[in-house]
């Protein structure tokens, strides 16, 4: 062992004298852009318009085919959604296989197949690829569309879109597009629960038949297959699929407001800001001007060392990470910057970033930016000509773009010759802000004052629809906190009723991260309470607690957990099955005012606080129910917000009750379905033991 440690310092002292007869004072002097030689593919055109490309790489035995369909993007109007819905139906059973043995049959050659609403790809090993394009065929040719698949489908989509109502990110992104584009353009469409569930197998068919054929189709080959071997599969599965004329239709560019407009999506538990900054561009493939505005984007927010993230994050340390994209279309392109900050910070993150998206279009770049962002692009570039399948998607995009032939063999020559001069045009040209959104998801209340000096106001549900602003929460004249609790109390059945119940249970079940989960509660005179989380599937006890008058007790997967005084207090709240009748004894501790909530309603908000926490309770003002609950616990100095949302209310017992209640801390959200209430039905003491 000494020999090798005293060997190991001999070359560490070597390599040490060999990097100290460098001079690193200097970066290198950049030489010119090298010429780089791509490939051309092996190309063919079928009888029916299908154009097929073919790369040869023998190096390892695989195959990847990928279809791409050239068409421009479809409005979907009340049925946003059946698209993209359409493309991964086609993945979900033939008119000879379904779902269940398109699966197993993939699984056994050992490959894989994926769909969406323009593409469809499959991957083997090159000796099962034959048996594997003629499933990829069937499933391009013959799509069942079957309903219990939809179903299911529509069933995963719907919890998706349950979830991404709380998400700030999912927010951010629809309204952001919704406002950009317009909601009348297809890429400013949002899929909402209502849209999802007006779409039929009606729908999926007609997008099939309309848009699925062969004379808009690419068809790329990379890998262990030869042009010879191409053809004949293609000709043996695929010439038989039949051309026809596919729409072609136009939407005007994007109107966008003649100053710069600060949207403002309220959600009043938010603890940050999720803030993007965006504004459509007229940038097609192709066109020269994406290499100025690519080296452009690269200094302003393409990664940890460009101006966003350095002046946000390491120089104001307002957030995690700041970026900015800009992406070329052939119908409407986009330039986006966003970041995500402390809601206490919004307005002066918002004025940095407008001051370096401002700066980035008066003030040259410097020689070291240019050079440096430029060769980061360079290397990218190089990078990515390892993968066949580039080579295949450079030869796609000419033909679709009607790009000149040597696009991509000159592509490092016209980076290189990129200037600060032209990088600066380039963000005048693309980044408008006088003419753009600012789209800040938040609390709005916290920073929405401060916000008019930098634009015009305007307030948005989380579907992109104009709401009245409410900021500020009022208190309503000639009504109480007890008249409001009293209204909700009516509203279920009466407090005579309610008071009347003196044990209740429910079952109710969700999911989450794809895991059926069932939650059991048990309450008896609000001072005995039991709460289980379980897996259906197994039977899996997850969690239990346990409150017995004064004792209470928790387990984690059998194990018990030791509870801190304000987890013995929030089980305390939880034991409560009608928190609003101790409510009503407590009115110096409530406050009442109106607001707005998380979807824009108007609703009465009360207030209640007791150490380390703070809970509002939200009341349709119409119909007296209960909408939210939202907690904000005080736990080791973080605020923690949880939301509960309250809805599908039947009656039980002469009881109305909600069936659907969801649950949300930060962006993971859950929603649990209520299958059984039981009032007064047995429960005893010795139950809680």
């Amino acid at each position: 062992m000494q020999k090798v440690f005293v060997l190991f310092l001999f070359i560490l002292f070597d390599v040490i004298n060999a990097f100290a007869q460098v001079d690193r004072s200097h970066a290198p002097t950049p030489g010119p852009a090298p010429e780089i030689h791509i490939g051309t593919p092996d190309t063919f055109t079928l009888d029916n318009g299908l154009k097929v490309f073919v790369v040869e790489n023998h190096k390892l035995p695989r195959v990847t085919a990928t279809l791409i369909l050239d068409h421009p993007p479809v409005r979907e109007g009340e049925k946003a959604g059946y698209v993209s819905m359409a493309g991964q139906m086609l993945r979900r059973g033939t008119l000879d296989m379904n779902k269940q043995q398109l699966d197993d049959t993939i699984d056994f050659l050992g490959g894989n197949i994926s769909t969406s609403s323009s593409s469809a790809t499959a991957f083997s090993l090159s000796k099962n690829f034959p048996a594997m394009f003629a499933i990829f065929s069937d499933i391009v040719l013959h799509p069942s569309f079957d309903t219990t698949e939809l179903e299911k489908l529509r069933k995963q989509t719907l919890s998706s879109l349950a979830q991404q109502k709380d998400n700030p990110n999912s927010i951010l992104s629809n309204v952001t597009a919704a406002l950009t584009y317009g909601k009348q353009h297809p890429y400013g469409e949002i899929e909402t629960e209502q849209t999802v569930s007006r779409i039929s197998r009606e729908d999926l068919v007609h997008y099939y038949q309309t848009y699925w054929r062969p004379n808009t189709g690419y068809l790329a080959f990379v890998g262990d297959i030869t042009p010879q071997q191409a053809r004949e599969l293609t000709q043996k599965y695929l010439a038989k699929w039949q051309p026809a004329p596919v729409p072609h239709s136009t939407y005007p560019y994007p109107e966008q407001p003649k100053q710069l407009t600060v949207a403002i999506v309220n959600r009043p538990t938010a603890v940050q800001s999720n803030i993007a900054f965006a504004n459509p561009i007229e940038l097609k493939p192709g066109d020269m001007r994406n290499f100025p505005a690519m080296i452009m984007n690269e200094i302003l927010g393409g990664g940890s060392n460009s101006r966003l993230f350095m002046d946000l994050r390491e120089t104001h340390g307002y957030t995690y990470g700041a970026y900015s994209s800009l992406s070329n279309d052939p119908y409407v392109g986009i330039f986006q910057a966003s970041t995500a900050v402390r809601t206490e910070v919004t307005d002066s993150a918002i004025s940095r970033l407008l001051a370096d998206l401002q700066d980035m279009r008066t003030k040259p770049v410097t020689e070291d930016e240019l050079t440096r962002f430029r060769n980061a692009l360079s290397g990218r570039f190089a990078r990515s000509l390892e993968n066949p399948s580039t080579i295949a998607q450079f030869a796609i995009n000419i033909e679709r773009f009607h790009m000149p032939r040597d696009y991509y063999q000159h592509y490092l020559q016209y980076l290189a010759q990129v200037n600060a001069e032209q990088v600066q045009k380039a963000a005048e040209q693309f980044i408008q802000p006088d003419h753009a959104y600012v789209v800040v998801v938040g609390n709005a209340k916290q920073f929405a004052d401060k916000l008019k000096a930098i634009g015009k106001l305007e307030y948005y549900s989380i579907y992109a629809d104009p709401v009245t602003p409410d900021t500020a929460a009022q208190t309503p004249q000639g009504i109480s906190a007890t008249d409001v609790i009293n209204h909700y109390l009516t509203a279920i059945g009466g407090k005579e009723k309610l008071q009347q119940v003196k044990s209740f249970s429910q079952v109710a079940e969700g999911e989450i991260q794809g895991q059926q989960v069932r939650l059991t509660e048990w309450h008896l005179q609000d001072q005995h309470y039991m709460q289980e989380i379980s897996l259906p599937s197994s039977g899996m006890v997850i969690t239990k607690v346990t409150m017995n008058k004064d004792s209470i007790r928790m387990q984690q997967m059998g194990q018990q957990v030791a509870l801190t005084p304000q987890m013995k207090q929030q089980i305390q709240q939880n034991a409560k099955w009608c928190p609003e009748l101790t409510l009503l004894n407590q009115a110096d501790k409530l406050s009442l005012t109106t607001t707005t909530d998380e979807n824009g309603k108007q609703v009465y908000a009360i207030q209640y606080t007791q150490p380390n926490e703070t809970i509002t309770y939200q009341y349709d003002p119409q119909t007296g129910l209960k909408l939210h609950e939202i907690h904000q616990v005080q736990l080791n100095g973080r605020t923690l917000t949880s939301v509960y949302d309250f809805s599908d209310y039947r009656q039980v017992n002469g009881l109305q009750l909600p069936y659907e209640i969801s649950t949300s801390m930060g962006p993971q959200r859950v929603t649990f379905h209520v299958t059984q209430i039981q009032i007064n039905e047995g429960l005893k003491e010795s139950d809680f033991q």
